[in-house]
């Protein structure tokens, strides 16, 4: 059973937690808003789409099981 995903905990997390995130993240670009620096938001928002997206994929790819 997976525990972790790029070194990140995701015990506890279903497809479904999966798929919410992703999708608050994607509306952020929708709606195009920031907060701090803008360029350091921009870097880390990229970052957390390809991890989240990334994790998405990879479930769906496989029948990998979370432990609670």
């Amino acid at each position: 059973m997976a525990n972790v995903y790029g070194e990140i905990s995701i015990k506890g997390m279903r497809k479904a937690h999966l798929r919410q995130l992703s999708n608050y993240i994607h509306e952020r670009d929708r709606e195009e808003w920031h907060y701090g620096n803008k360029e350091q938001f921009e870097s880390r928002h990229k970052d957390l789409i390809k991890w989240v997206d990334d994790l998405c994929e990879f479930f769906d790819a496989s029948d990998v099981k979370i432990a609670k």
